[in-house]
């Protein structure tokens, strides 16, 4: 699975919290979080996109491996 599933996914787990939240600010908050994930998916995935536009190219952190 690629980090941007991984990553909506946790948004769609974090804002099913939301709908249950007992309080409009605790609401907020599980709300907030569901949307950084949705942001750190959307970045993660302009990232996925890069990689498979340099296949071939080596990437900085594949020095790591």
């Amino acid at each position: 699975m690629r980090d941007s599933d991984r990553y909506l996914a946790q948004a769609e787990a974090v804002a099913r919290l939301a709908a249950r939240a007992d309080s409009p600010a605790e609401r907020e908050v599980y709300l907030s979080i569901a949307e950084g994930w949705r942001k750190l998916a959307t970045e993660a995935s302009r990232n996925e996109r890069q990689d498979v536009d340099l296949a071939g190219e080596p990437r900085s952190y594949d020095a790591r491996e």
